[in-house]
């Protein structure tokens, strides 16, 4: 079965004008008969988090690649929670974890099962192409405040993290931080939006090359739209699994 996909991380505005780096992360891996795609949001607060999102996002699809035709047994859960498990240790070996600080929010999507994961704040959201009032969604968790969130290198990290399967018929997913879900889905419902979503939907599937298509992300990303509406990093990963009913 073929995907498309393609994803981008923009720096935001503020980040720019403090000279800090981009510290969103996306990784995507295709597997024989899969895919997975991770989207990780570092903590502005943590001196480095740019790095516990980049090894997050990394070891999550590596550790979920081999787990694409299981994706409904508890082996995937257990590798998704020993990878989150394994990056904890990796980092505490260079440091505090909370410098570390940072989200996770992916999906792994075969022809028949999709596991969805998600740990703080950003948005998954799975469509069915066909009639997109038709979607499921898994919103963002803030904490008492609504400028905090959870983050894989707390303690308790286990009691965020959560883990549905969405039914096959949503095809097309969406990955985004919190700096893209502030203008790419309506919320009171959570929703897709038709004049943002839809339209990068069509164009990107009808672009055949992937590097155009992050491309096309990237641009999106940085728009002067898009900047005027967030001064945060933004990231906003695109599957789109092509299998008929």
């Amino acid at each position: 079965m073929a995907f498309q996909y393609g994803g981008a991380s923009a720096i935001g505005r503020s980040h720019l004008d403090r000279g800090k780096a981009c510290e969103d992360a996306y990784h995507i891996v295709e597997e024989d008969g899969g895919i997975v795609a991770c989207v990780c949001d570092g903590a502005g607060s943590a001196s480095r988090s740019a790095e516990g999102a980049a090894s997050l996002a990394l070891n999550v699809s590596m550790a979920l690649r081999s787990e694409v035709g299981q994706l409904h047994q508890a082996s995937a859960v257990l590798a998704l929670q020993d990878a989150i498990e394994d990056t904890r240790r990796q980092l505490q070996r260079k440091g505090p974890l909370f410098d570390f600080h940072s989200t996770l929010c992916g999906i792994a999507l075969s022809k028949d099962q999709c596991l969805v994961f998600h740990l703080g704040d950003g948005v998954v959201m799975g469509v069915n192409p066909d009639d997109w009032s038709d979607f499921v969604v898994s919103e963002p968790e803030n904490g008492e405040f609504a400028e905090t969130t959870y983050f894989f290198t707390l303690p308790e990290w286990r009691k965020s993290l959560r883990v549905f399967c969405a039914p096959r018929k949503y095809r097309t997913w969406f990955l985004m931080s919190d700096g893209t879900a502030s203008f790419a889905v309506k919320t009171l419902p959570w929703r897709p939006t038709s004049n943002f979503l839809v339209p990068i939907h069509r164009y990107l599937s009808d672009l055949q090359d992937i590097e155009a298509r992050n491309q096309a992300i990237l641009s999106t990303l940085q728009s002067p739209q898009a900047d005027r509406i967030t001064a945060d990093d933004k990231t906003l990963v695109w599957v789109n699994a092509q299998y008929q009913f």
